[in-house]
């Protein structure tokens, strides 16, 4: 049976957790499995999950939120025109984005494969994907 869960509480005593990915928290609408095998469905407003939540389901079933690793690729570069451009690019597809001195961090997705590619393919760029702990800059992934 597939749990509903009705509140999004702070420090409250959980039973059981899930661990969901950096993309998976910006949802307002959600299903999951948790760690004890409890099936459930968050359908929440204007709101989006943090590590640490506790999912609250009405049978009083408690599920706390824990962050997973994410597939993400570091790009370091040696210049910064090549940064700038790589920087306008991404932007350009409104991906969320961590921007540090002359390094960009971003999630593994499909619709910047184009752009990883040619970072790739440029000596003066270093290409790293690795699993981590995504931090975007910013109130990133918002809507318009």
């Amino acid at each position: 049976m597939i749990k509903k869960v009705i509140k999004i509480q702070k420090d409250i005593v959980n039973s059981d957790s899930v661990e969901l990915s950096w993309f998976d928290m910006q949802k307002p609408n959600l299903t999951g499995l948790s760690k004890n095998g409890v099936e459930f469905i968050v359908k929440a407003k204007f709101t989006h999950l943090h590590e640490n939540d506790v999912l609250l389901c009405e049978d009083g079933y408690a599920i706390k939120v824990l962050k997973s690793e994410d597939e993400v690729y570091e790009l370091e570069f040696k210049t910064p025109l090549l940064f700038a451009r790589i920087a306008y690019e991404i932007g350009n597809r409104h991906q969320p984005v961590c921007i540090e001195q002359y390094k960009i961090t971003v999630l593994d997705d499909i619709s910047l494969s184009d752009i990883i590619k040619i970072c790739q393919d440029d000596d003066m760029i270093n290409v790293n994907k690795i699993k981590g702990y995504f931090k975007p800059n910013g109130k990133a992934h918002h809507s318009h």
